[in-house]
């Protein structure tokens, strides 16, 4: 049977401009590894935590909720500040997006650049998250059908209170758009749902910053940072973050 080695932060120390790269639900700091990567390279300080019950053994994840992965980025952003970076800028994948527009709305940030921000998601939708990704774990896993299928009991009896939870905090966040005033690039992949086309929209419609931009890329479905596109995002990125 396969052994998974467990996902690890991320920090590759470099000038004064810190940023701090924030993961995908279900997922982990290989969503910004490229990205930390070539950021270096152009003299950032990258640093990505990695969310508690992430990138290790599925069964991790049901001992955590939102407010404990919130918890986790305040002290990313304390780390960094312990640290002597003062100027600190967000990269936010997905949920990763949603806590970096929370960040903004209530820390100094010098700007940030969210993806494949949800405005709104249904708790069975990010249960089902959960159960998706418990599977496909497992099957890379090679464990057989019959054994997944004992193991995944948990998981489909997992009750919707932490879910409920998650959902109120992205619209939360959602309602304190108005409060972003620092410099903000909005990107989406137009090949994922159209959800995240409408969710860019309402965020660049909401914040009031006076540099902003949204940006599809047409080759991208959630995951931008790992996909097709993942060049042009760098580019972009880095054009953003040099103004």
């Amino acid at each position: 049977m396969l052994n998974i080695l467990p996902a690890k932060e991320i920090y590759l120390q470099g000038n004064e401009h810190a940023l701090l790269l924030l993961h995908s639900f279900t997922s982990h700091t290989r969503d910004m590894k490229t990205v930390a990567t070539a950021l270096h390279n152009q003299g950032y300080t990258c640093y990505a935590p990695l969310y508690r019950g992430h990138g290790t053994h599925p069964e991790q994840l049901l001992h955590y909720q939102v407010d404990d992965w919130w918890q986790d980025v305040v002290n990313a952003h304390q780390f960094l500040l312990d640290e002597g970076y003062q100027k600190i800028s967000v990269i936010g994948l997905s949920i990763g997006g949603i806590f970096a527009l929370k960040l903004a709305q209530l820390e100094r940030l010098k700007q940030i650049i969210v993806l494949s921000v949800p405005f709104d998601k249904e708790p069975e939708q990010l249960k089902q998250r959960i159960i998706d990704y418990a599977h496909n774990y497992k099957t890379i896993e090679g464990k057989p059908p019959l054994q997944i299928a004992q193991e995944m009991e948990p998981f489909e009896n997992m009750p919707l209170h932490a879910m409920n939870v998650f959902q109120t905090f992205i619209q939360a966040t959602m309602e304190q758009l108005d409060r972003i005033i620092i410099p903000i690039a909005i990107y989406y992949g137009e090949k994922d749902d159209a959800l995240y086309t409408q969710s860019a929209e309402t965020i660049y419609q909401h914040v009031h910053s006076s540099r902003k931009q949204k940006k599809g890329f047409g080759n991208s479905k959630h995951l931008m940072t790992l996909g097709r596109d993942q060049e042009a995002i760098i580019k972009e990125m880095i054009e953003f973050l040099q103004i």
